[in-house]
């Protein structure tokens, strides 16, 4: 929302300058007015607009800031059937909901990243999502590999797991069997 008022900002310093240079050489005052009275009407409609469109999914075509990402992770995906799949997607910031235009092919790859996510317990993610182009050789979404198991603390030195050895490990002993 801090981008939409700075380009608010922006936009109505630059219609005012507008209206003044159109108000200056308007000749008639009922032009002056009707000048005046629009660009009125023109601020809030400007403010509104985009406050409108923060709940709808972006078209992934109409990303022009974010183009370099390289990666993203995805939250939440919904495919509706030859219209769209839509996608959550997260990096460094807050999340932000996406179209993609329809592609099964697409849409399998994201149904696979996300069966696999769940089974490794990680999240599926997407390469270059803002990327134009029509190269589709590698997959787009895929899923974190499972995370590496923490460390067994074995003791390394010869000696200290035996019983007396004075070492802080432990020996398995069978049950049932003399110590």
């Amino acid at each position: 929302m801090e981008d939409l008022t700075i380009l608010f900002g922006f936009l109505a310093i630059v219609a005012l300058l507008m209206v003044l240079s159109a108000v200056r050489w308007a000749r008639s005052g009922a032009a002056r007015a009707l000048i005046v009275l629009l660009f009125a009407l023109m601020l809030p409609a400007a403010y509104a607009a985009p406050a409108a469109l923060l709940g709808k999914a972006k078209p992934v075509t109409l990303e022009w800031l974010n183009t370099k990402v390289a990666e993203a992770t995805v939250l939440s995906a919904t495919m509706v059937e030859n219209e769209a799949i839509y996608v959550t997607l997260m990096w460094e910031q807050a999340p932000n909901l996406y179209s993609l235009p329809w592609d099964r092919r697409m849409a399998e790859q994201l149904q696979n990243a996300m069966r696999e996510a769940e089974r490794n317990g990680t999240r599926p993610m997407m390469r270059l999502p803002f990327e134009r182009s029509w190269d589709d050789r590698e997959p787009r979404f895929y899923a974190q590999p499972q995370p590496k198991m923490p460390d067994k603390p074995y003791d390394n030195q010869p000696g200290r797991n035996a019983p007396g050895g004075g070492g802080g490990g432990f020996e398995f002993q069978h049950p049932g069997q003399p110590t």
